[in-house]
């Protein structure tokens, strides 16, 4: 009876993952509790993380806007994405051509692939960015932290620029 039971729950659990993903044909909202959502391309997606861990998957030519809790989110290549952390640690990867990427680091990394355009907050140190030689980034790290070990960019081989508002790093973009 509980093999049945578990058998049951399993088809369920899969026809609703297949569901979400199967909705994102133009726009689509789901839940991603306890696993990872994808947005195909040339969709607008909009998920919620209702139980932890929670990891996003935006494809290439998609646009998502989502939380991260104790995972990662990504951001393939072309696709537009803006990603918050409802707990961490969060990991956001932009992967490259991104027109905009956004996000919310915490305790963990953010990358800005070859080509993007990326704003990263340090919700929770340490914090660290990497932007890719040709990318602008901006990166926005607690009070007195900016630059400091524990919220660094790296801007490939050129030095962050510390903004004089003391919170804020970028490369290859205007301080705010």
């Amino acid at each position: 009876m509980r093999l049945r039971r578990f058998s049951v729950l399993a088809g369920i659990l899969a026809l609703a993952g297949i569901l979400v993903l199967a909705a994102c044909h133009g726009s689509a909202q789901g839940d991603c509790s306890n696993g990872t959502c994808g947005c195909p391309g040339g969709t607008t997606c909009d998920f919620t993380c209702d139980s932890p861990p929670c990891s996003i998957d935006c494809l290439s030519g998609s646009t998502c806007s989502a939380p991260c809790a104790d995972g990662t989110c990504t951001c393939e290549e072309g696709a537009a994405c803006d990603f918050a952390c409802e707990s961490g640690p969060c990991q956001v990867s932009c992967v490259g051509s991104n027109p905009s990427c956004a996000g919310q680091c915490w305790d963990g990394e953010c990358t800005c692939g070859s080509g993007s355009a990326c704003a990263f907050q340090c919700a929770s140190p340490p914090c660290h960015a990497t932007c890719a030689p040709d990318s602008s980034c901006v990166v926005t790290c607690p009070t007195g932290t900016a630059g400091a070990s524990n919220c660094d960019l790296s801007c490939g081989g050129v030095t962050a620029t510390v903004c004089s508002d003391g919170v804020t790093l970028t490369c290859n973009a205007s301080c705010p």
